[in-house]
């Protein structure tokens, strides 16, 4: 072959290349701590999580938010959740109100992509009124639960949470209640539900698949023989590392329907979690923010509910073809955070989020980042949260924290729990969580094992992961520095938070035979 005709064979070979749209799978792992899993030091086995991420590229400086709803909320809209008023706290069922209705959401870019579009797990973005459920928000398919936590068998919290709701805005008359589902363990129904789509899809569609698991979130249940071995580790950690192996199996169980479709090959998958593990204890039982189950994110300050690195350093990596071969087995450590996910899937797709927006959006595509060798970061500072208010009872408002850089600021204290778990220990998953550590969010903190929260508190997160230096007293000009960057958000668009403007309302969601459904009829 000529070199002319090399040249012409390679770039049609290039074009026909850049034209495929990548099949994508994004996996939520649901109150999972930075220590909990295999790659970064865990006893516990996750021999899939640790397969794809060693396979892969991991995110070592990327950020979500402090609890549920709002990063859920980041994640779909590529937006702060300031802007929608998400900020705080997570939606309950007894409150009327949800991820508003104008904006336009993941799953919405991607149909206009050409994507079939498919959730499975939980929502948490609103179930009060139909029109805030998945399948009116862009997705063909919903199998899971609309509200934040649920028992793992009976699938019941204020009412049975249980739906298969496939096709267009299905709602009444549409929607199913999956009563004969009661007793079976979620995380191996999340699979088979995923593993019915891929026997189904057309593979010349892209797909985009969100996989939200309901594992490892309170309460703490897994079959025996999930947990038969870890019974060496203390009783909640066993049930913990349970919950843990009952979700790599089924992350394993979809990977392998993905390669049986032949579309591992242009598959991209991206593995997040949510927040930090919730921790403390009391009395020898796990206690926490978000009732803690065992999680541990030794050696990060923190859990659950604060901003410091074991509540908002998201445990990450991205797997896939379209990841360059040089960056494949490292870590990145340019800043990432969870609203960076939308504009990156859609440029994947070819589009540009931005355009279509209704808003001006605050994530940014990372493509280059996680695709190219020399590719860095297109964004320099991170918002993590502005708490102005926040609901009575949660006592967590005032909050300012940011990231620029290796620098984070935290101003109002950094929430709460704020110690280091298994403090001056290499955590093996054997020891028990110090007693009456720093559970208590509201009221005198010292008795609840807090540590002081100094107004100022200024780390660098790279060389001081564990936050034990505040820095703030010896570098005031990098604190005025970040002092800008929180002015410039404090300045932006801000809505207070939903969680505390909205009364309870004991009508919405109501139930029907025991099941939980949401009340106001669907406006189409």
């Amino acid at each position: 072959m000529g070199f002319l005709s090399w040249l012409l064979c390679a770039a049609i070979i290039d074009a026909c290349h850049a034209g495929v749209k990548p099949h994508v799978w994004i996996i939520v792992a649901d109150d999972l701590g930075f220590g909990d899993v295999g790659y970064t030091g865990s006893s516990i086995k996750t021999p899939t999580i640790d397969k794809l991420a060693g396979e892969g590229f991991v995110l070592g400086h990327y950020y979500v938010m402090h609890c549920c709803t709002p990063t859920r909320s980041a994640l779909h809209t590529g937006r702060y959740p300031i802007r929608f008023g998400l900020q705080t706290n997570v939606i309950p069922n007894d409150k009327e109100y949800g991820l508003n209705l104008t904006e336009k959401i993941l799953p919405q870019y991607m149909k206009e992509q050409g994507y079939a579009t498919h959730a499975i797990g939980k929502w948490h973005l609103g179930l009060f009124n139909w029109n805030y459920t998945p399948t009116f928000r862009g997705y063909d398919s919903f199998m899971g639960y609309y509200g934040g936590s649920e028992d793992y068998y009976t699938h019941k919290n204020s009412g049975i949470d249980f739906h298969l709701d496939v096709g267009v805005n299905c709602g009444p008359n549409c929607s199913q209640n999956l009563l004969s589902l009661n007793g079976n363990y979620s995380a191996p129904l999340y699979a088979d539900r995923a593993l019915e789509i891929l026997s189904s899809h057309d593979v010349s569609t892209p797909l985009f698949l969100y996989s939200a698991f309901q594992s490892v979130h309170c309460p703490i249940e897994a079959p025996a023989s999930y947990v038969r071995p870890y019974l060496h580790l203390t009783p909640q950690r066993q049930v913990f590392a349970g919950m843990l192996a009952a979700l790599d199996e089924a992350i394993e169980r979809v990977w392998t329907g993905f390669q049986d479709k032949s579309m591992e090959s242009n598959l991209l998958t991206i593995f997040t979690t949510d927040n930090g593990g919730p921790v403390g204890s009391v009395d020898g039982k796990p206690k926490g923010i978000g009732c803690a189950t065992g999680a541990q994110n030794w050696p990060l300050r923190g859990g659950k509910g604060s901003y410091f690195q074991g509540g908002v350093r998201g445990t990450a990596w991205v797997h896939g073809p379209m990841v360059a071969q040089q960056l494949r087995g490292t870590r990145t450590f340019g800043l990432m955070h969870v609203v960076d996910l939308l504009p990156t899937l859609v440029a994947a797709a070819h589009g540009n989020a931005s355009a279509t927006s209704p808003y001006p959006l605050d994530g940014v595509s990372q493509w280059e980042l996680l695709t190219t060798p020399d590719g860095t970061s297109a964004r320099s500072d991170v918002l993590l949260n502005i708490e102005r208010d926040s609901p009575p009872g949660v006592c967590m408002g005032h909050q300012y924290a940011v990231i620029s850089g290796a620098y984070k600021l935290l101003l109002g204290g950094g929430a709460y729990p704020n110690t280091w778990y298994h403090d001056d220990l290499p955590y093996n998953g054997s020891d028990p969580v110090p007693d009456n550590e720093c559970i208590v969010p509201c009221g005198n903190a010292t008795n609840g094992g807090c540590l002081p929260l100094p107004h100022v508190q200024l780390f660098d997160v790279l060389s001081d992961e564990a936050e034990r230096i505040n820095l703030a007293a010896t570098m005031p000009e990098k604190v005025r520095e970040l002092l800008l960057v929180v002015e410039k958000y404090n300045s932006s668009a801000y809505v207070p938070a939903l969680a505390g403007t909205t009364p309870i309302e004991h009508q919405c969601p109501y139930n029907v035979n025991g099941v939980l459904t949401p009340c106001t009829p669907a406006l189409v």
